[in-house]
């Protein structure tokens, strides 16, 4: 009977003790030591460029130094399974998108964790997709990139994008179901290599990210953007047909939400302190024009709450979209 008592009273100091070291944890953020943002990609990419404009003003708003911390490979499943690898406390933040915390369980068997294990304490952009034609294909809408493909079925169009199992192979997969058409699906190791393709005229077509630079090769006359697959255009993109106007398939509404995440469990007074400094980032008006510049979407502000029923959407929305046309995991 002692032992039994002896062993409950343990317990509750073990409860107590981590209830205060919690708490104690929480008021002393971020005051320890510095703070990572882990980007999933290598350094001098998109996404590393992206975390770059938001690490100063971060840490301004933190009050502490805020580092940016490279992690590539696996399509950022590496980056994920290291954040949760340590501790829930708020040290740790991912630059991330459903990219790499959502699909990855999705469509890779060897992804062993799942999007709920990670929070979103703060959106910041949406990127606009596009679809990308090769110059002399001779389609100038996305009807007749369609109707094209139906009638070229025992010899299908090829289109490119940033890897299998990417939001983008996926929507190509949607497309050809929807059309009753075949398309070749052609991966590749990033954005860059596969605009390279399509600009060479190697591939008909490409599903991708849309990226500033793309008018310029537009205007060069080395390709052609004739959709978006968002119904929301940044200013760059004002003139470009949704896909929404699309009178064979309409009804795609489709954009990669960034932003930063933390590992599940940590204490909502972090988060807090952390959707506070994204938020204060946000409202800087250099930030907004660096990442406008670029061709993202800016996020409004808004609160932990907010922000973590945006994310449980997102995760509903695509793991429909991946039991909806039948993928099956690699």
């Amino acid at each position: 009977m002692i032992k039994r008592y002896s062993r409950a009273l343990l317990a509750l100091l073990f409860l107590v003790f981590g209830f205060f070291s919690t708490t104690q944890a929480a008021d002393n953020y971020p005051d320890r030591k510095v703070v990572s943002l882990i980007v999933p990609y290598p350094a001098g990419g998109a996404s590393d460029a992206s975390a770059r404009i938001f690490n100063g003003p971060i840490g301004e708003s933190l009050g502490q130094t805020v580092i940016v911390e490279n992690i590539g490979g696996a399509t950022g499943a590496i980056a994920g399974n290291r954040l949760l690898s340590l501790p829930a406390d708020g040290y740790q933040i991912f630059h991330g998108s459903p990219n790499e915390l959502i699909l990855p369980s999705f469509v890779n068997s060897a992804v062993e964790y799942e999007p709920e294990q990670f929070e979103l304490v703060h959106a910041i952009t949406d990127a606009t997709l596009v679809v990308l034609v090769r110059e002399g294909l001779g389609v100038d809408s996305l009807d007749d990139l369609l109707e094209m493909a139906r009638d070229a079925a025992d010899q299908p169009l090829t289109y490119g994008t940033v890897g299998t199992g990417s939001l983008y192979h996926l929507i190509g997969e949607k497309i050809s179901q929807d059309i009753g058409a075949p398309l070749e699906h052609i991966a590749y190791r990033g954005a860059a290599p596969a605009i390279t393709d399509l600009a060479a005229g190697s591939i008909d077509f490409a599903i991708l990210a849309f990226q500033v630079s793309m008018l310029g090769l537009q205007d060069e006359g080395r390709l052609k953007i004739i959709s978006s697959l968002s119904n929301e255009l940044p200013e760059p993109l004002k003139d470009i047909p949704t896909i929404s106007e699309s009178t064979i398939i309409g009804d795609y509404d489709y954009s990669i939400p960034g932003g930063y995440f933390v590992k599940e469990g940590t204490p909502v007074e972090i988060k807090e302190k952390l959707n506070e400094a994204v938020a204060y980032a946000l409202e800087q008006p250099e930030v907004r024009k660096q990442l406008e510049s670029e061709g993202r979407i800016v996020q409004s502000k808004m609160s932990v709450e907010e922000s973590q029923a945006l994310w449980d959407a997102e995760i509903e929305k695509l793991r429909d979209l991946v039991e909806e046309i039948g993928f099956e995991p690699i």
